[in-house]
């Protein structure tokens, strides 16, 4: 389940749910609601289209847009750029004066923005306070356009949906995925039939500048380059949530001697790798046609669009949970639980999809998480269950591996093999790694049940001494593990038990014989029923022609 204060809409989860569970939202109904509303919806197009439809030149999928009823479509790289002129100016004013702020991180990712101000809150104030390309490409097409036309985001990002819900002037925002699938209801996938007037199908109010390569690592200081040089500030990129964590670990404004400023995405290879794109694409393809699609952009945006004055600030806000303290109390309790009672039991293996033991016991506390989730308690706890059913089990358990040698047995097989066995069982209980030939004369059975061609199951009754073993033998694992069931057919609780057994099935036996002789002699009555009564009829026409 998703808890939505806790969500930062990476998307990781609609990746990689097996079960497919996980669905984004989707807004097309709510876009076609918009055409009946307004009489002009302008797309803010992200430039990774790019690298997901490949299969369109500009002009195609401008043509197609508008096919579905959009007014025209803008570069989001447009925002991208002003942003850019926006953060270039106040780090090269930084430059000239310094000032005690050395760290920047930039505010052009939601997902980031929500990780970091929702995880990592002590780098919250580093965030430039510049609104994200999408927000400012919104505001400046209201500014051109006017406050009455309506502007529908369409891209790799999901968390994209959570700027729409918080920013008024965006409508709503579709993925790729959603847009493909839109195109597809339509027919639009395929290529016009005529030549298209490339003077008519472009994008509005002009092309981008590198606010184009936004979509790939690095992108966005490459283009912070065009507009100031930033000699002296230090920049690096990273993507995917992962590498902004580590990015981010023990990094200290103090410690830096020179202004840092941080590109931070939170897809692993950039927007072009987001969830709202086709998966199974290789990442060097989509990011090599975002570089070839900026190259055939002007390096900025024309001047006159700098000459206004316009408002760029405003980073995504969060409303973030505070997050219960717990006490160490309970936190060890619920450590406890799951079977952890010292700090060596604490593996931090992270299968539970924390980074440590400590922090699955606070979520379990805070109820995010469950007992199940944790890996080493499930098997832990399902060697407790199957040992407990093996030591009630009456009769002779055995579990051996490929090598024939033993994982597991019970005490009841130990007795039935011999005294000898019986002390290395009291020595050793469970008799793990004992080779299973040396001991019984039988084992071969269990490596025949694990032959990749072998049976599943194998019932015998072998001599053993001066007793009869009856043995049913069975495969867990084709080529790793099996089991074997012994019982002492001689023991008189055994024998008594299948005398039992072997007295119902005679009874069973005779039941049936019983009711098949009643069927037969009903059927025989039937027949002798019909012959009478054909003979009767017979008499009954010869009196009547006398």
């Amino acid at each position: 389940m998703v808890v939505p204060e806790l969500c930062i809409l990476c998307g990781h989860c609609v990746i990689h749910c097996p079960a497919k569970a996980k669905h984004v939202r989707d807004d097309v109904p709510k876009t076609k609601q918009l055409f009946n509303l307004k009489s002009r919806v302008i797309v803010s197009l992200a430039p990774s289209f790019a690298s997901e439809f490949p299969e369109f030149s500009v002009e195609e999928m401008i043509f197609s847009l508008k096919q579905l009823g959009f007014w025209a479509v803008s570069e989001t790289a447009i925002g991208a750029d002003l942003v850019s002129q926006n953060i270039a100016k106040e780090l090269d004013a930084l430059q000239a004066t310094g000032g005690k702020q050395k760290l920047f991180i930039s505010s052009a990712c939601p997902a980031s923005v929500e990780y970091i101000k929702q995880y990592r809150p002590s780098f919250a104030p580093y965030i430039t306070e510049t609104s994200s390309p999408l927000h400012a490409h919104a505001r400046y097409l209201k500014e051109i356009y006017g406050d009455d036309v309506g502007i529908v985001f369409i891209g790799p990002c999901i968390a994209k949906k959570r700027e729409a819900d918080v920013w008024n002037i965006i409508d709503s925002a579709l993925t790729f995925n959603d847009l493909r699938q839109w195109f597809k209801k339509e027919g639009l996938l395929k290529k016009p039939s005529t030549p298209l007037d490339k003077t008519k199908e472009d994008f509005i109010p002009f092309r981008a500048g590198q606010g184009s390569i936004y979509p790939i690592g690095g992108g966005m200081i490459d283009s912070l380059k065009t507009y100031k040089k930033l000699e002296n500030i230090r920049s690096l990129s990273f993507t995917g949530i992962e590498q902004i964590r580590e990015s981010l670990e023990g990094l200290h404004n103090e410690s830096l001697k020179a202004p840092l400023f941080l590109e931070l995405l939170a897809c692993e290879g950039g927007c072009v790798n987001g969830p709202g794109t086709r998966k199974g694409s290789s990442l060097a393809l989509k990011t090599l046609r975002v570089n070839e699609y900026a190259f055939t952009a002007a390096d900025r945006l024309p001047e006159t669009v700098f000459e206004t004055e316009r408002d760029l600030s405003g980073s995504l806000p969060i409303e973030k949970k505070e997050k219960t303290k717990h006490s160490e109390e309970d936190i060890r309790h619920a450590l406890r639980s799951v079977g952890k009672y010292t700090r060596e039991d604490e593996l931090n293996c992270a299968s539970c999809g924390y980074d440590t033991c400590r922090l699955f016991a606070e979520a379990m506390l805070d109820d995010r998480a469950e007992k199940t989730m944790c890996v080493s308690y499930m098997r832990k706890l399902a060697q407790k269950k199957a040992n407990g059913l093996i030591r009630a089990i009456p009769g002779g358990v055995v579990i051996a591996n490929a090598d024939l040698k033993i994982i597991e047995c019970n005490t009841q097989f130990a007795s039935l093999i011999g005294p000898d066995i019986e002390l290395m069982f009291e020595a050793k209980p469970g008799l793990e790694g004992v080779d299973l030939q040396r001991i019984i004369p039988f084992g071969k059975y269990l490596g025949d049940v694990m032959t990749r061609s072998g049976p599943d199951r194998i019932e015998k009754e072998v001599v053993f001494g001066k007793k009869i073993f009856h043995i049913s033998v069975f495969v867990i694992e084709k080529e790793s593990v099996a089991g074997a069931v012994i019982e002492d057919v001689t023991s008189p609780q055994i024998q008594k038990h299948r005398i039992v057994k072997q007295a119902k099935k005679v009874i069973d036996k005779n039941l049936q014989v019983v009711q098949k002789i009643a069927f037969l002699l009903g059927e025989n009555a039937a027949e002798s029923e019909s012959i009478l009564n054909s003979i009767i009829n017979s008499f009954s026409e010869d009196e009547e022609e006398l």
